[in-house]
């Protein structure tokens, strides 16, 4: 049997990462075999925990516990960085059992700045929210972010996106230590989708802007600006009285991005919002985010959402299913 803990952070929490978390490992537990024991725990000695509307029973302090075979933090909520600041305690805990036990440590969404705080994602690939990754990658730069992943699995330490993913994350971890019977039949039961790889296209843009750089943060305006013109390297590093190496250099320094790269998201999210709220067909999207060249943009597309263009259209469209077949 794998004894499990959820550690409740001090501060907001979000009851349905914790609910979720345990509702469907215990799931586990109504097929032939002794799978999971499933505890939370706090800091404090409390037997509950007020959490919103809701209440958690709590079934242990942290002291209590030197024996886990994997630890599972749930999604912080409000500030993250006092948040993270808060909660030594789990993140203390969370080190000695890596340490001295060899315990496996997981997090779901934004659990994962506790985590990365243990010191022992560095040199791993992780996930969290993607909305959370450039606050992340900015704070644990030694850990290899992955913001479009839904699960990451290396050396005993795991992770997931948003906190919806954490059902994923949870059959994942059936899947792998029960069998992948018992997995697929949960995901029915729970009609969670098997084996989601991607949270890329529910990522929206955030323009990368948590710098210091204040002319790279003046490039990034006038992009934005001028998206939808072929702005070449060269052209802005004249435009900006810069050589075109060091355009390069400080702008991906910043932003993670070079500069076609920054302007490619810039155009494709635009496009997206087009097929979200308008009767603009794929063609017409294209052209008026500044590409002439279907196959061009069918690739970028793809590449940044994980979707054609015409199945994005047909999930998130709201304009019914009129309009051309161009993907």
């Amino acid at each position: 049997m794998k004894k499990i803990v959820i550690p409740i952070p001090e501060g907001q929490n979000s009851m349905i990462g914790i609910s979720g978390i345990a509702t469907v490992l215990e799931a586990a537990n109504s097929f032939p075999g002794e799978h999971f024991e499933v505890k939370t725990a706090t800091a404090q000695k409390v037997k509950t925990r007020r959490i919103g509307r809701f209440s958690t029973q709590i079934d242990a302090q942290l002291d209590e516990i030197d024996e886990v075979d994997l630890v599972i933090v749930p999604p912080l909520e409000g500030n993250h960085r006092q948040a993270t600041a808060d909660n030594q305690a789990i993140v203390g805990w969370m080190r000695y059992l890596r340490q001295e036990k060899g315990s496996e440590l997981g997090s779901v969404c934004t659990g994962a700045y506790l985590l990365a705080d243990t010191g022992h994602l560095d040199g791993k690939e992780a996930s969290s929210h993607w909305a959370a990754m450039p606050e992340l990658q900015a704070l644990y730069p030694r850990v290899q972010w992955r913001p479009e992943a839904v699960i990451t699995d290396m050396d005993g330490m795991y992770t997931s996106g948003g906190t919806l993913s954490s059902f994923n994350l949870i059959i994942y971890l059936i899947e792998k230590f029960v069998n992948k019977a018992t997995a697929v039949h949960l995901s029915k039961i729970f009609e969670i989708d098997y084996h989601r790889t991607s949270q890329a296209p529910f990522m929206i843009f955030n323009n990368q802007k948590l710098h210091a750089d204040e002319t790279v943060l003046q490039i990034q305006s006038y992009l934005e600006k001028h998206f939808r013109e072929n702005i070449s390297v060269a052209k802005l590093a004249d435009h900006f009285g810069m050589s075109r190496r060091n355009l390069i250099r400080r702008f991906k320094q910043a932003t993670g991005d070079p500069p076609h790269t920054y302007q490619q998201r810039l155009r494709i999210e635009e496009a997206k919002r087009l097929l979200e709220s308008t009767n603009h067909r794929v063609g017409e999207a294209m052209t008026a985010v500044g590409y002439a060249d279907m196959n061009t943009f069918r690739e970028l597309f793809l590449r940044h959402t994980g979707l054609l263009p015409s199945v994005y259209r047909k999930r998130w469209g709201g304009c019914g299913e009129s309009g051309d077949n161009l993907s």
